[in-house]
């Protein structure tokens, strides 16, 4: 069913891209004028990348533009040509841009801020809740990335608010989603204006400008010839990358059909309006392979528009030639950025009006960073709305300028305020920890400003649960305090119970900690915590075999309680979670374990296995005492070119006991340093080890190596290659080992997969010393608690 909904999203997605997406009728021009070139360009969602190719030969024959008129991919590129980007420069712009992120509502990782990385993008489904329950949103995309391209982009005219001022005068088209008709922006943000045009109904947000909600001006004019000529072209050269009528065969397709009807009145309106211009540049035909969603062909396509456009070279030239009549112009003018400063800035909603939230204006002031009477540059400007942006207390955060006609500009940062609650759920699988169901609901601003309460479970055999509630505390909200409670009842995946028994044991753990901690920034943090720890092993048969009666005879071996004090430093730059190209992941732990308290239970005296294990859990010597210990963990990727990313990573811990010092043979359970697993999320001491179980070998000191090659040799695809090192420290030293032969050597290969489940992992590896076959397989499915 989640495939039909996705596929009928793609579709849907599709229809309105399309709607969104000439004849010789020259106006002479007043006797002794040079006449007026017009260039009118139409939607067409990605194949509008062919419009590039236009642009191209146009300036390649030195063709003067003397107006310009754009809908939706044509405001872009109208857009952008306006201001001085030549057609060269926009194919590069067309080829840098993800598209993916584009059309996914993401940002990288790196730009979410500390406080919220771990959740972010870690769902398969989102929705905001309204009267406690799950409501459908508004539109899929509210187009954060985009935004910030645009705003990058056109920044050297942000002091322009009248578009017949730029070097050349354009006029953008948008539609009036609540009251319906074209609405023709000429003036106010060259970028908002951009975005508007862009707001695909249903797939993109629509955008308020002057009290009005606008979306994609295709639904009323998808190519906007008659508008050029309303600005004064006497001729008018037309690009049309609009959609085509489909053929009787073609709309067997239900969903090509449900097409057809919509696009009746935009293919008549593009007639009329072809008629109106002189030189209409017809790409539908050489695009008929191509969706108005291939961004990802932008290649082939801005190719295909290069080669067409020269079809009408005879057309051109003769415009060129008549151009050529009468003095000279320069046919290209570049604004220079005049650096104005900003004297003011505001704080507004997305609809334009005042913030009536004071104590979130304060939060977003606070998380910008800047200050008025100065110029601003973009970078600064960029980073300052990530870093609002990457809280997620906003849906979306961007910026206008104002002129004040003055020689200073007013900055209006627009804040789009999300409902206060959102349900998000994943479903899971891997071989280690069976299928699971994650559902979570978040709400933010509950009982106090500046909060965010979490409630997350995974509805699986291996049931898991986590609240926490933080609120910044302080006036410039770096700094936070968190309450949280976790629960998780896991398969033990020890190495030491499988070689033992052939039973099911189960790891139970429960802790409640208090923390306090500083942000130093949008990808670190310092925070100490103080908390109650409880564990429990367990033996009998799985939830399963419980639930349809083969047993109910659940014991408890093991059972340790402590309380913990800790000290935690945590940086996080990487762009992805699963799967990254660039940044670094490091943890820093120390911790203190007191009032320790340990009750194992004697098993029967015929239960073998049972006696070497309750050997094993109980302390033959006495209690360890309190523990200190300390964990380091370093993950750095390096991205040596756009496939291939370097991954080295390491993390060296030890305990050290009250009672025995560095030389203790017994350890609590929970103490222990765990190794093994490939999969991002990991428990904060837990060392990833290619050929191991998670949390598969246990020990009182480890230090761990791993090499990684990630290759993205296809789209969502990835191949890593990978070897990890690791042994038992003799104390605190990394190299003084145990025994010099005693360590642990992994290697192997997985195969991964971004999917809309989340990331697919399949693994083959083998390491020294374990099972008669040491070649192991592991596959894991969906999103990670």
């Amino acid at each position: 069913m989640l495939k039909t909904v996705t596929s009928g999203l793609s579709l849907m997605i599709c229809l309105c891209l399309w709607l969104s997406s000439a004849s010789f009728s020259q106006t002479k021009p007043k006797q002794g004028n040079r006449p007026k070139i017009g260039l009118a360009l139409s939607g067409g969602g990605a194949k509008g990348m062919a419009h590039i190719g236009l642009l191209k030969l146009i300036d390649s024959l030195g063709i003067k533009i003397d107006y310009i008129s754009g809908t939706s991919a044509g405001g872009i590129f109208g857009g952008l040509y306006a201001i001085g980007y030549t057609p060269d420069t926009l194919k590069k712009i067309a080829l840098r841009i993800n598209w993916r992120r584009v059309l996914s509502n993401k940002v990288p990782l790196n730009q979410i801020n500390i406080e919220e990385k771990d959740e972010y993008d870690n769902y398969m489904i989102e929705f905001p809740v309204t009267g406690g329950r799950p409501r459908l949103p508004g539109a899929l995309i509210e187009g954060q990335y985009i935004s910030e391209v645009l705003n990058t982009l056109t920044y050297p005219v942000k002091h322009i608010n009248d578009f017949n001022k730029l070097p050349i005068p354009i006029t953008i088209t948008s539609s009036d989603i609540v009251n319906g008709g074209l609405v023709l922006q000429h003036k106010g943000s060259l970028p908002m204006a951009i975005r508007a045009t862009l707001a695909i109904p249903a797939a993109f947000a629509p955008v308020y400008i002057d009290g009005r909600l606008l979306v994609d001006g295709g639904l009323d004019r998808n190519f906007p010839v008659q508008e050029v000529k309303e600005m004064g072209a006497d001729i008018v050269i037309g690009g049309y990358t609009g959609f085509r009528l489909f053929t009787e065969k073609e709309i067997e397709n239900p969903m090509k059909l449900i097409y057809q009807t919509h696009a009746f009145r935009s293919v008549e309106d593009s007639k009329k309006q072809e008629a109106m211009a002189d030189v209409v540049v017809d790409f539908t035909q050489a695009l008929i392979g191509y969706s108005t969603a291939d961004f990802y062909q932008n290649r082939r396509i801005i190719e295909i528009g290069e080669n067409e456009a020269r079809k009408y070279l005879p057309q051109l030239i003769k415009i060129a030639e008549e151009q050529k009549k009468y003095p000279q112009e320069s046919t290209r003018r570049v604004i220079e950025d005049p650096k104005l400063p900003v004297t003011k800035i505001t704080y507004q909603n997305d609809k334009g009006q005042p913030l009536d939230f004071p104590v979130m204006e304060q939060f977003a002031a606070s998380r910008l960073g800047l200050g008025a009477g100065k110029e601003l540059k973009v970078k600064a400007v960029n980073d300052g709305v990530a870093d609002i942006y990457g809280t997620q207390f906003f849906d979306k955060v961007y910026y206008t300028f104002e002129n004040n006609g003055d020689s200073a500009l007013t900055m209006n940062v627009r804040l789009k305020q999300g409902k206060p609650g959102a349900f998000k759920a994943s479903v899971h699988y891997d071989t280690e920890q069976s299928a699971g169901l994650i559902v979570n609901y978040t709400y933010r601003n509950i009982l106090l400003s500046k909060s965010r309460l979490l409630a997350t479970v995974d509805l699986s055999e291996r049931f898991k649960a986590r609240f926490d509630y933080y609120k910044f505390i302080n006036e410039n909200n770096r700094m936070w305090l968190k309450a949280s409670f976790s629960y998780q009842a896991l398969q033990n995946n020890s190495i030491l119970y499988r070689l033992i028994a052939d039973e099911n044991y189960y790891n139970n753990m429960m802790n409640a900690e208090l923390s306090l901690g500083y942000s130093l920034g949008r990808s670190s943090y310092v925070s100490i915590s103080a908390g109650h720890e409880n564990e429990a092993i367990k033996r009998g048969p799985n939830l399963l075999k419980r639930v349809f009666g083969e047993g109910n005879d659940i014991r408890t071996l093991y059972s340790h309680s402590n309380q913990a004090f800790g000290l935690l430093f945590r940086q996080n730059t990487l762009d992805n979670l699963y799967f990254p190209k660039r940044g670094n992941s490091l943890t820093i732990q120390a911790k203190y374990l007191v009032n320790n308290r340990l009750s194992t239970k004697v098993p029967d005296p015929d239960d073998e296995k049972g006696q070497s294990i309750y050997q094993y859990l109980n302390p033959m010597d006495g209690l360890p005492g309190n523990i200190a210990r300390i964990f380091l963990s370093e993950n750095f990727v390096k991205r040596i070119n756009r496939r291939l990313s370097l991954n080295a990573s390491a993390s060296w811990g030890f305990n050290y006991s009250e009672r025995y010092g560095f030389e203790s043979s017994y350890m609590y359970e929970s103490a222990k340093f765990s190794i093994g697993g490939i999969d991002g999320k990991q428990d904060v001491t837990q060392s990833n080890f290619i050929g191991l179980k998670r949390a598969e070998v246990g020990l009182n000191s480890l230090t761990t190596f791993g090499f990684a090659l990630q290759y993205n040799f296809k789209g969502n695809f990835y191949l890593t290659p990978q070897v990890n090192v690791g042994w038992e420290n003799r104390g605190w030293n990394p190299f003084n080992v145990a025994f010099n032969d005693d360590y642990l050597f992994g290697y192997g290969a997985k195969l991964g997969y971004m999917s809309f489940v989340g990331p697919i992992n399949f693994s083959v590896a083998r390491t020294n010393g374990f099972d008669r076959n040491p070649w192991r397989m592991y596959l894991s499915i969906g999103f990670k608690f």
